[in-house]
């Protein structure tokens, strides 16, 4: 019986570790399991987990993965030729902290041995049957419950030492911050807009997400120990320019008096919008703090909120209240590039010698890296309730904080935060421009499906693909450019944004995030379940790019459109469709392009229910920066009540707008040189562009005067043809009644629009 008794768990042990999606609970031989599969029994039996079950043992030992922090994403099918790798991997820059160099990581796989196995079994299930379970209205209920504002009182119950959420009413956004990203709470968190990193971070990916920061008390504090809002948002300044390695930078409108500090350089006090990062120290009772360059100082704090999506009636996507994760991070130790290096170096030296990632585990406070940071965090438990992360669960966060070659003292969002005072306050994607990289020239989500090949790393978002790339795999320039801003781009359609939320849903109620976190309904088609570092495809030095983590907000505002490069018709495969439902942006799909735009194909112009244009209307439906090329071979225009549609290119584009025949006389006013007046002869006898109908202004001065009159008098009774206003054949009381209504105003008016 014993016997039998040890077959039974060595056979359940191996159907646990082949089988992802299987359970053994078996509590006479919970021994046998590995220890990671008893976590996750805990985590899926326990009631209202908040501190997950642990057990006495060493803690590598209880982990599924060892190299978890490789993110599932290291483990696309590149196919020697698309490459999403550069956003992470990049040699170092000039003057910045981080000397990583593993730009070379571009090139070709390099995992440790036990990185050879692609351990994320969750992008190998299919959620389907569990995705159509859920309804949409269960989904959207789900998602729009405040799980947050519990958890600090939850964990202070549960005996939980570390950091515990002390921002209140974060779960509703926007409205915990002032106008300034101040929350409201007087907690000194601080909100800012940021644009997500490619690609996971787009919400088309299944999240939202929001990013906060908070400097110590003696940066929100005068010399003379009191607090202080200008000494705060004078020494984030001061920060933000410093991590970005900028001289100086726009802020909030800060009063110098009040900070006792000359901020702009310019030698004088007063109220300045621009603050300089040439000093040695920040500000108020922080003037003794040395500034780092690209380094955060000492107890710096990040709180970041991953979100599901939330879809509003209208069908527009937002940050809905439920979390999926609550990530902090603190900067335990102050460090200096010198030290930085050196431990650069010798992480190096631990993957050369194929060693695995370990770090410091400070219980309650999370783990660390020789680097200086603490990051720990919370993700939902089975009830949907957030909970403390288990071990392996936040080494998984410590790969992308830690040791990769692109960040800025291992953060992304703060340097890519928007510049300057616009900056400050509540992540919004609406009229966020796709601002390029530092030295690039094309935006960065333009530049990133170019090099990537698809919507995602893996390549799997039929969705925006559909949208912005041809059949043959090559963008689609006319989509990139019909786009206004990032959320265009960015933000997924109402049906994909649900789906996505109950395929995370399936997850949380599995608990199996140590398996993989990506919200995925069916498996993506291009992930490697094994790699091989030598026969695995390389990609070729053409395929492989330098790239910097900042953008290049000032060139984005510069640009007349969201999309700077060129747009090319010809490769469309049916009608471009111009569908109007007003006037204003927005209202209309334009094509905008910052370089210069061929025309070719069909144009067809479609109105939505219930919208009149009237005559007058003006559509730009195609913009140009540097000009246009050929022509629309066929034009589609609807018929209207009033009016009736024409076209007009130029250099500058292509506009649609309603003409009419306001006089009468058959001819619209667009081509009537008379548009007020009838002249169905059109006749202009001094080639003024006015018909002489409309213009009295003999003397082409651009008013009808005295000067006018005494022309007109010299000229009466003669055939004078410019003075035959009427095209009589004589200058009589007809024309002299055309030129007394006509007294005292400029000519015309002529061709409308």
């Amino acid at each position: 019986m014993n016997g039998l008794k040890k077959n039974l768990g060595t056979l359940a042990l191996v159907a646990g570790l082949l089988a992802v999606d299987v359970w053994i609970l078996v509590p006479a031989f919970a021994d046998e399991l590995p220890l990671y599969r008893q976590i996750l029994n805990r985590l899926k039996t326990d009631p209202d987990v908040v501190l997950p079950w642990m057990p006495d043992a060493q803690d590598i030992l209880t982990m599924h993965n060892r190299e978890t922090p490789i993110p599932p994403q290291c483990y696309t099918d590149s196919n020697g030729e698309h490459n999403p790798c550069y956003v992470c991997h990049q040699d170092a820059i000039p003057g910045r902290e981080n000397t990583q160099n593993d730009r070379d990581l571009q090139e070709a796989y390099s995992f440790s041995d036990e990185g050879l196995t692609n351990h994320w079994y969750n992008l190998f299930k299919d959620r389907s049957e569990r995705v159509n379970q859920i309804s949409d209205a269960e989904i959207l209920d789900y998602i729009n419950q405040d799980n947050y504002s519990d958890l600090a009182q939850r964990l202070t119950d549960a005996g939980y030492s570390g950091w515990k959420p002390d921002l209140a009413n974060l779960a509703d956004g926007p409205a915990a911050f002032d106008q300034d990203g101040f929350a409201k709470d007087g907690s000194w968190w601080v909100a800012f807009s940021y644009k997500p990193l490619p690609s996971t971070f787009w919400p088309t990916q299944g999240s939202t997400d929001d990013v906060m920061i908070r400097l110590p008390p003696e940066f929100y504090k005068k010399a003379d120990g009191s607090l202080s809002r200008a000494v705060y948002k004078a020494n984030l300044a001061i920060l933000e320019a410093n991590i970005k390695g900028y001289p100086k930078i726009g802020s909030w409108a800060i009063d110098e008096h009040e900070v006792g500090t000359d901020l702009n350089g310019d030698g004088q006090l007063g109220t300045v919008n621009e603050v300089s990062a040439q000093r040695e120290h920040y500000v108020g009772a922080a003037g003794q703090i040395d500034l780092i360059p690209h380094v955060y100082p000492k107890d710096t704090e990040f709180l970041h909120t991953v979100r599901y999506v939330g879809v509003k009636p209208d069908g527009t996507i937002y940050n809905p209240k439920r979390m999926k994760e609550v990530r902090y991070m603190k900067r335990r130790i102050q460090s200096r590039h010198f030290q930085l290096k050196h431990y650069y170096e010798e992480e190096a030296l631990e993957k050369e010698q194929g060693s695995l990632p370990s770090y410091k585990n400070f219980g309650h406070d999370g783990l660390s890296s020789n680097f200086g940071w603490n990051v720990t965090g919370f993700l939902e438990n089975k009830e949907g309730k957030l909970r403390w992360n288990t071990f392996e669960e936040n080494v998984f966060c410590m790969g992308c904080h830690t040791s990769i070659g692109s960040t800025i003292d291992k953060t992304f969002s703060f340097p890519r935060k928007v510049d300057g005072a616009a900056g400050w306050g509540y992540i919004t994607l609406r009229g966020m421009r796709d601002a390029p990289n530092v030295g690039e020239l094309e935006g960065e989500i333009a530049t990133y499906l170019h090099r990537v090949g698809g919507g995602t790393e893996f390549r799997s978002n039929p969705e925006l693909e559909s949208r912005f790339y041809h059949a043959d795999g090559s963008v689609n320039t006319v989509a990139l450019a019909s786009t206004r801003d990032f959320y265009d781009l960015g933000a997924p359609s109402p049906h994909r944004a649900l789906q996505l939320n109950k395929a995370y849903k399936a997850i949380v109620e599995a608990q199996e995030f140590i398996f993989g976190r990506d919200a995925t309904v069916t498996p993506p088609e291009r992930v490697l379940e094994n790699v091989d570092n030598e026969t695995s495809p390389t990609l070729p030095a053409d395929k492989q790019h330098d790239w910097n983590i900042l953008l290049d907000w000032q060139a984005a505002a510069q640009s007349i459109c969201n999309y700077r490069g060129d747009a090319d018709f010809r490769p469309l495969a049916g009608a471009h469709v111009v569908k109007l439902a007003g006037k204003a942006g927005g209202q209309f799909n334009q094509v905008c392009a910052g370089g210069t735009v061929t025309l070719a194909g069909d144009l067809r112009v479609e109105l939505a229910a219930g919208y009149q244009p009237q005559p007058g209307d003006r559509f730009e439906i195609v913009k140009a920066g540097h000009g246009v090329n050929g022509h629309f071979a066929g034009v589609q225009l609807p018929a209207l009540v009033h009016g009736q549609f024409k076209l007009k290119s130029d250099s500058g584009g292509v506009t649609l707008f309603v003409t009419q025949d306001s006089d009468g006389d058959g001819v619209n006013d667009d081509e009537d040189n008379c548009s007020r007046a009838a002249n169905a002869n059109q006749r202009d006898s001094n080639g003024d562009g006015f018909g002489n109908v409309c213009d009295a202004d003999l003397n082409n001065d651009g008013s009808v005067n005295q000067a006018d009159a005494g022309l007109f008098r010299e000229a009466f009774g003669s055939t004078n043809a410019d003075a035959d206003l009427d095209g009589s054949g004589s200058v009589d009381q007809s024309d002299a009644a055309i030129l007394r209504s006509a007294f005292g105003k400029a000519p015309g008016p002529g061709k409308a629009y």
